[in-house]
C-alpha cells in the first residue's frame, strides 16, 4: 500500500500536471477540465491503415470479422488539396478504415470503442512467396502527418524518428505504388530507378530500431530492401555530424518527416488511470515535471533544425508530435524560425522557411488542404487534432506543422 508520503507526492504531481495544461498558455481551465481532459481519459479510438501490398478484399474481410451488429467498417477520407487540377488515378492514396457506429440504435450512448483484430499474414501482391501483414492499427490522426508530406513516386524521403514504423509504412505506399498490383515482369526494368523513390527510416534507440526493421520487413515487399530503396539507420538527429551520416546529406531530401519524441500526455493520463484503480501512482506521472516539456523542446528544436537542413530548397518538412503542450508544438516551430533568422543574419544560412498552415501560415486561414477543419483546429504555426474536436472523431492528440524550404528571395512568414 502506498504510504502517506507517496500519496502526498502523487497528489502534488497530479495537481501540477493539471495546473500546467489548464494554464492560459495551453488550453485554459474551462476547456481542459470540462472537455479536453475527459476526452483524453477515454480509450484511444483505433483505425486501420491498410497494407496495399496485399489483397484489399482479404483485408476488409479481416477487419469486418466479429463486429457488433451496430458497427460497420468504413473508409476515412483524408484531407485533400484545394486545387483546380484533377486528381490522377495514379496518385498515391492511403487507405484507412474506421468503425462506424449506428447511432440510431442507441443515440443517447457514446460510441463504443472496438479494436480491430491483430494484423494477419497474407501473400504479397508482388511476390506470392512472401507473406506480409494485412494492416496496422493506429490512431487515425497519426496517418495525417505522413499524408501532409504530399509524397509522390520519385521522391527522396527521410523519416527522421521512425520507430515503430507505421508512418514509414504509409510513406512507402505513396513512394512505391507500382508494387501494389501484380507485376508482369520480375526484371530490373520493373523496379524503380536507383536514383529515385527512396525511403530512409531512422531511429537512434537500438531496441526501437530493431523493432522498426522488423516491422518494415513485415509490411513491405522484400524487393525494396534488396534494391536499397528502403533502408534503416540509427543516427542521432541532434548530433552536429548527423547530416554527414545520412546518404543524401545536407539538402539532399525532397521530403522529411519529423514525428518527434514528445511528452505523450495521453499515455501518461491512461497510465495514471490504470495505476489509480489499484491505489498506485504511474511511474509516468511520478516522473512528470512542469519543466518536462521545456526540456523535451530542446531536443525537438535540434531535430527540426536537422530535418530542415537535410531538405532540398523547394522541399517540405512536416513536424509533428502527439503532445498537447504548446511548448513542444508551436513553441518549437517559433524557436526554429528565430534560430534561422539569426543564422541568416550571420550569413551562415542561405535559405528561408515558409509556414504553410495555421494563423501565421501562408494561407492566413485559407489552407491549401480541404477537410482539415473537419478533424483539426488551427494553431499559430500548424494544426492540432484533439479528441474533443467538434467533428466527433475522437482522434489524437496530434500536432503538425508543414514547413517549406525556399530560396533567399522568398519572404518568411
Amino acid at each position: 500500500m502506498p504510504t502517506k508520503a507517496d500519496r502526498k507526492r502523487t497528489d502534488a504531481a497530479i495537481t501540477s500536471f493539471h495546473t500546467y495544461y489548464s494554464s492560459s498558455s495551453n488550453w485554459g481551465s474551462e476547456r481542459w477540465h470540462d472537455s479536453l481532459y475527459p476526452a483524453l481519459c477515454q480509450p484511444t479510438r483505433y483505425a486501420a491503415l491498410i497494407n496495399q501490398y496485399v489483397s484489399l478484399t482479404e483485408v476488409e474481410q479481416i477487419l469486418s470479422e466479429n463486429l457488433p451488429s451496430s458497427q460497420t467498417v468504413s473508409r476515412i477520407q483524408l484531407p485533400s488539396r484545394n486545387t483546380l487540377q484533377p486528381v490522377s488515378k495514379s496518385d498515391p492514396e492511403l487507405i484507412i478504415f474506421e468503425h462506424t457506429i449506428d447511432n440510431a440504435t442507441n443515440a443517447t450512448s457514446p460510441p463504443a470503442v472496438h479494436i480491430f483484430p491483430p494484423p494477419t499474414p497474407k501473400p504479397s501482391l508482388h511476390d506470392a512467396n512472401q507473406l506480409l501483414l494485412s494492416h496496422w492499427n493506429l490512431d487515425a490522426a497519426s496517418a495525417i502527418c505522413a499524408h501532409m508530406l504530399d509524397i509522390h513516386p520519385g521522391a527522396r524521403v527521410l523519416d527522421l524518428c521512425a520507430a515503430p514504423g507505421g508512418k514509414s509504412i504509409a510513406l512507402a505506399q505513396s513512394l512505391f505504388p507500382h508494387l501494389k498490383t501484380p507485376s508482369s515482369s520480375t526484371t530490373t526494368s520493373a523496379q524503380p530507378s536507383p536514383t529515385t523513390s527512396c525511403l530512409h527510416s531512422n531511429e537512434i534507440d537500438l531496441p526501437r530500431n530493431r523493432r522498426l526493421k522488423n516491422n518494415l520487413r513485415s509490411y513491405l515487399p522484400a524487393s525494396l530492401f534488396a534494391s536499397g530503396h528502403v533502408q534503416t539507420f540509427s543516427i542521432d538527429g541532434t548530433d552536429a555530424k548527423a547530416l554527414s551520416r545520412f546518404p543524401f546529406g545536407q539538402s539532399g531530401y525532397d521530403r522529411v518527416l519529423l514525428d518527434a519524441p514528445c511528452s505523450s500526455e495521453r499515455h501518461i493520463i491512461h497510465a495514471q488511470l490504470r495505476a489509480a484503480s489499484s491505489g498506485h501512482t504511474a511511474e509516468e506521472m511520478a516522473r512528470w515535471r512542469p519543466g518536462s516539456s521545456r526540456n523535451m523542446a530542446k531536443t525537438q528544436l535540434a531535430l527540426l533544425l536537422t530535418a530542415l537542413a537535410a531538405t532540398k530548397v523547394g522541399g517540405r518538412v512536416v513536424y509533428s508530435t502527439c503532445s498537447i503542450s504548446s511548448e513542444e508544438n508551436d513553441g518549437v516551430v517559433e524557436k526554429t524560425l528565430v534560430q534561422l533568422r539569426k543564422e541568416r543574419g550571420k550569413g551562415s544560412c542561405a535559405w528561408v522557411v515558409k509556414v504553410e498552415l495555421g494563423s501565421e501560415g501562408i494561407g492566413k486561414g485559407r489552407d491549401e488542404w480541404v477537410g482539415l477543419d473537419e478533424c483539426s483546429e488551427a494553431t499559430k504555426y500548424g494544426r492540432i487534432v484533439v479528441p474533443d474536436h467538434p467533428g466527433g472523431g475522437g482522434w489524437g492528440p496530434l500536432y503538425f506543422s508543414v514547413l517549406t524550404k525556399v530560396g533567399p528571395g522568398d519572404v518568411e512568414t
